[in-house]
């Protein structure tokens, strides 16, 4: 969990929270004999996923403001705690969340930035857990359920093409809310 002292209160920045502690949850138990195994986020290891988290993560911090330090060195969950914690901070400065933030692909209002780490955190948590043998249903059902929702909102407005995500993948309708998350954003599960 990240520090009492940066904890936001309820709302958007919490749910991101929350949901990074749930990723996070997932990279700690991921045993070392699986840190190179394939996930469902093609051409990319266990590792590779966790890694373009953390930068994503460190990017958008410093498109906030005073570059933070780059992330402990050491094993991949406190680095990826220490980037969301980064993040979380950065977007908890006064008058963030009324304004723009940058994101890889562009800019974007800061609460649709918000979402969108949110549903990244879930997203890439459950091509951890599927990729290192785990259970990704322990991710957050409710975030889960409003990253649905949100995406679906995206895809009604965009062309997806132009977005980075592979078509989607049919999922059962009474699926988990994260694996129907994830069949959206166009990943197969080889569990099924």
């Amino acid at each position: 969990m990240m520090s009492p002292v940066t904890r936001p209160t309820p709302g958007p920045l919490a749910d991101l929270e929350r949901a990074f502690d749930a990723a996070a949850a997932i990279v700690e138990a991921v045993p070392a004999d699986r840190r190179d195994a394939p996930t469902p986020c093609t051409d990319w290891t266990v590792a590779d996923v966790v890694e373009h988290v953390i930068a994503g993560n460190l990017a958008v911090a410093r498109s906030l403001g005073p570059d933070p330090a780059d992330a402990v060195a050491g094993s991949l969950a406190p680095r990826l705690r220490s980037s969301a914690e980064a993040l979380v901070a950065g977007l908890a400065a006064p008058g963030v969340l009324a304004g723009t933030v940058t994101v890889p692909f562009g800019t974007v209002p800061a609460p649709v930035a918000v979402q969108l780490r949110t549903i990244e955190a879930l997203v890439h948590g459950w091509d951890v857990a599927v990729g290192s043998g785990q259970d990704p249903t322990g991710l957050p059902d409710d975030l889960a359920e409003a990253g649905i929702a949100f995406t679906g909102s995206v895809f009604a407005t965009r062309d997806r093409a132009g977005l980075p995500f592979a078509p989607a993948v049919p999922v059962e309708d009474d699926a988990p809310a994260i694996d129907r998350l994830a069949g959206l954003l166009g990943r197969a599960d080889p569990r099924r």
